[in-house]
């Protein structure tokens, strides 16, 4: 999302256009397990990645965020 926001921010600017706001990061409490270019979570919470079919994300993949690993046993948003 943040790099599709930075591409229309440099057409806007190519063609005169006012640049497109950049948002801020999803969940200001997600601080160790960023992993966005704009420093948030993959998901703002666990609610949204079990609404997107995603629960027990593993350490190590791009979806995990260590602040939604409540037990700190590497496994973040268990089902």
């Amino acid at each position: 999302m943040f790099r599709a926001l930075l591409v229309a921010a440099a057409i806007a600017a190519a063609i005169g256009a006012a640049p497109a706001a950049i948002a801020e990061p999803l969940d200001g409490n997600c601080i160790a397990g960023r992993i966005n270019a704009d420093g948030s979570c993959y998901y703002e919470n666990c609610s949204e990645a079990k609404a997107n079919g995603e629960c027990d994300i593993p350490q190590g993949t791009d979806h995990y965020c260590s602040e939604q690993d409540r037990d700190g046993d590497g496994v973040a948003c268990e089902c």
